[in-house]
């Protein structure tokens, strides 16, 4: 099955790709544009290259020359930080194409940001943070990924979150529940389907102890404060999240009955572990790191990723 499908999309957004002296971003930029499911906005004055790509009738640039337009306002964003900055530093920041379409965006120009093919992680979350600012009463920015799985796969008709596999390596209990609440939320906007959360461990219900588990347990009640009505189980181990007949046995009483669809990790090792096996060897078609917890939509890409990779999160950042 199609991301497109799955997720069945709206009224076309328009989306700023900054890389784009990236071939990968290239491609993805004039195969969204043909389909006319987002409108794509790219970054020009970077390079010969992509000078010479300007006149394609289906790639439409904003010169990073304009970004100067905005530099008393980024100036007032860096001297909350760093009074001293200099003119010469502002004009050299200015100059970076992820910091100007946050700008942008920032701005009203565009209805989301996909960068990551070239910038790094770090890169992309400190520009959406600093310029875009976090989603109102959060202070937590995390992300997820969502599975699905092509025909023929014993799990066709399966969607999966995984959460949270790229931004905090060892979050409190207060922000798994952050993270906990945010990836539900989504899936619930993006899939349609309600969410079933399993909160994972290597312990089902008291089946070991250790302190890491007592953090899950406290992230539980946490979220089951925050939203009652959220169905959610924990802690579990996989097996008993997932498979009905393990569940039965592992957790007879559990609301989770081998039926979760978000999956709650304690950290990032195990969650990033998780995706890239879930993916490399159980086959699932993974589409993330999906960013939230952000006042405006900003997608993170690997610096791996593929140009199916862009154009599925551009339809992500549709549903947002």
């Amino acid at each position: 099955m199609e991301l497109k499908k799955i997720l069945s999309l709206g009224k076309p957004k328009t989306i700023i790709l900054p890389e784009s002296d990236d071939e990968r971003v290239i491609n993805a930029a004039e195969y969204i544009s043909k389909e006319k499911t987002s409108k794509v906005l790219l970054i020009s004055g970077l390079s010969k290259t992509n000078y010479k790509l300007r006149e394609n009738k289906y790639l439409k640039y904003i010169d990073i020359k304009y970004s100067k337009e905005y530099s008393e306002q980024y100036k007032k964003i860096l001297l909350r930080k760093n009074p001293d900055i200099s003119n010469k530093e502002l004009t050299l920041r200015l100059s970076n194409p992820l910091t100007f379409s946050c700008l942008l965006l920032s701005n009203g120009v565009a209805d989301g940001v996909i960068a990551g093919s070239v910038f790094s992680t770090s890169e992309v979350i400190k520009n959406a943070i600093q310029i875009t600012g976090l989603q109102k009463n959060n202070k937590t920015v995390s992300s997820f990924f969502l599975f699905y799985f092509p025909k023929k796969h014993r799990f066709e008709s399966k969607i999966f979150a995984f959460a949270d596999c790229g931004v905090i390596p060892n979050p409190t209990a207060e922000q798994t529940a952050d993270i906990t609440l945010q990836t539900s939320d989504n899936f619930k906007k993006l899939t349609g389907i309600k969410p079933k959360v399993a909160f994972l461990s290597f312990s089902t219900k008291g089946s070991a102890k250790d302190s890491s588990i007592d953090k899950t347990l406290s992230a539980i009640e946490i979220t089951k404060k925050k939203n009652p009505k959220l169905i959610l189980d924990g802690e579990l181990q996989f097996d008993a999240a997932f498979v009905p007949e393990v569940a039965e046995r592992k957790n007879p009483k559990g609301k989770i009955k081998g039926d979760a669809n978000v999956f709650i990790f304690p950290d990032l090792n195990s969650a990033n572990i998780a995706y890239k096996i879930t993916e490399r060897i159980g086959g699932a078609m993974a589409t993330g790191p999906i960013l939230q917890g952000l006042a405006k939509p900003v997608m993170d890409l690997s610096r791996g990723c593929k140009t199916e990779d862009i154009i599925n999160m551009s339809y992500v950042i549709n549903k947002f």
